[in-house]
């Protein structure tokens, strides 16, 4: 089939123009700042090296699985790119094909609670809700899109987005803003490109119940519960010590130190460091474990222990995984 399809390129090309490029999946109209994603053929009559980029000096890949194509992806911005084909041997340039793209651009007009967003789908997960001052609080959620992630936006104060992961399919980023100790219900909405209108999407947080699904440990012990434990160490070293005066033995001496140990450990002070804006939050302490949020601001935690190069910190009744660095 590559034989015919060379073929037909080297006899529709007489006049020594080696290239022909199609997109096979244009649409008539696109909106200004969507993720367009497009699939272009390309067929050469020279096996030579082949390049595609862009007038931004985006480059693509270029593959060639029983023909050549390319997978693009750009956020449109006002206008679409300018596309250059070029195929060379020993760099020499035997041909450039320039390809442009005749779609319409389509503007928006949002309303007020638009957060930015033009995607087939949105998802926002791994919300939290901390104490930030006396006056406000923080909160942090993750928002995930197979569209323009980047842009979301929700015109909070000291808001800010940090990126987490992207793939093919989706892009992730962990977002977070300063709000007042009485907003726990937010409320926006995205252009959803295959039903081509706002959707909203709303959601309440609550400050002290909020957990993160995807988390182990994710709690700290709370003084209740640490008030409890050395209730039950100190009852249980009396016990000890009551045996021990009975019956003479030096297990009883033994146990009573262990008891002694714990009580103290589970007292001793925690050391306190300021984690600054931008240090990512992981589940586990290893670098595939998932980052569940970004801090948005300069925060003190709590260091409880260190494990393979990470320290496990407490913050704002929450537990993670930061790197030691």
């Amino acid at each position: 089939m590559r034989i015919i399809l060379l073929f037909f390129a080297t006899f529709l090309f007489a006049n020594e123009k080696l290239l022909i490029a199609k997109f096979s999946d244009l649409k008539p109209y696109y909106y200004n700042h969507q993720i367009v994603k497009l699939h272009l053929n390309i067929i050469s009559a020279k096996d030579g090296k082949i390049e595609l980029f862009d007038d931004y000096n985006r480059s693509y890949d270029v593959r060639d699985d029983n023909g050549y194509f390319a997978n693009i992806s750009f956020k449109l911005e006002d206008k679409f790119p300018k596309f250059t084909l070029r195929v060379s041997e020993e760099n020499k340039t035997l041909d450039e094909l320039n390809i442009t793209i005749k779609s319409e651009v389509k503007k928006l007009y949002p309303p007020k609670e638009f957060c930015g967003v033009l995607a087939d789908n949105i998802q926002i997960k791994d919300k939290i809700l901390a104490n930030y001052d006396d006056n406000s609080n923080i909160v942090y959620w993750s928002v995930i899109s197979d569209g323009n992630t980047e842009d979301f936006r929700l015109n909070l104060n000291n808001e800010k987005l940090y990126f987490l992961d992207k793939n093919d399919s989706y892009s992730s980023y962990s977002y977070s803003a300063i709000v007042p100790l009485d907003k726990k219900n937010f409320k926006f909405s995205y252009f959803n490109l295959q039903n081509e209108k706002y959707e909203p999407i709303s959601f309440s947080i609550e400050l002290k119940n909020e957990t993160i699904s995807t988390q182990t440990d994710i709690k700290p012990m709370t003084k209740n519960n640490i008030f409890l434990i050395n209730i039950l160490l100190v009852s249980i070293i009396i016990l000890w010590i009551v045996l021990f005066i009975y019956k003479r033995k030096i297990i009883y001496i033994i146990l009573i130190m262990i008891s002694i140990a714990s009580l103290v450990f589970f007292n001793i002070p925690k050391k306190e460091v300021i984690l600054k804006e931008g240090t990512q939050i992981h589940v586990l302490p290893f670098k595939q474990s998932t980052v569940f949020l970004v801090l948005g601001i300069d925060t003190k935690v709590k260091i409880l222990e260190e494990k393979n190069g990470y320290k496990k910190v407490e913050f704002n009744k929450y537990i993670g995984w930061v790197k030691d660095e």
